[in-house]
């Protein structure tokens, strides 16, 4: 099995909603996934990055917004592919499965944001694909909805309990480690 780490839109959209007070779970995600993404990096084992922009130039994540940019400490190194998505999959007119093919890569280890919207719809599609996936719970963030009223904890527990039921394997950051000490 050939495993690359796939880091979902982990943009400075994410530490302005969390500036802004709005309620995000589980608190520990970000740093989680900086664990793996330098886990990856020791290793030299391969790196994904899918960043969202809107076609909107008025739009919050148009690729001019601050908001559009990497989360510090998620930028790609020069030799990291990454991909711009304009819709929720990282799978829709982008190339990565395109690229995921022509690398042999069959099993993707996933973290990012936001696990019940695009985390959700490319964890799906990748499993429509026939990827094998892992997604790590504790390193995907999910934040509360207002309308209608949705804990963040609730929400992130929901989606990954069906993403869970058919479309992934989902761990935790500790239990990825025991289990990929030559990783570490």
């Amino acid at each position: 099995m050939n495993d690359a780490l796939l880091v979902i839109d982990m943009q400075q959209f994410v530490q302005q909603r969390l500036d802004q007070g709005i309620e995000a779970y589980p608190q520990q995600a970000i740093v989680q996934g900086l664990a793996l993404l330098e886990a990856y990096r020791r290793c030299q084992r391969p790196i994904i990055h899918i960043y969202h922009h809107d076609h909107d130039s008025g739009a919050t994540l148009h690729q001019d917004k601050p908001a559009a940019l990497p989360l510090t400490g998620y930028q790609p190194l020069p030799h990291e592919k990454f991909f711009i998505k304009h819709g929720s999959s990282a799978f829709t007119d982008t190339g990565l499965h395109q690229h995921l093919c022509a690398e042999g890569i069959d099993h993707l280890t996933v973290i990012g944001a936001v696990t019940g919207f695009c985390v959700n719809s490319t964890v799906r599609a990748a499993a429509d694909l026939g990827l094998a996936v892992t997604l790590i719970d504790d390193a995907t963030l999910s934040f509360a909805l207002s309308e209608p009223t949705f804990g963040a904890e609730l929400l992130w527990s929901s989606t990954l309990a069906l993403l869970a039921a058919d479309f992934a394997q989902v761990t935790s950051f500790s239990q990825w480690q025991a289990q990929h000490e030559d990783y570490l």
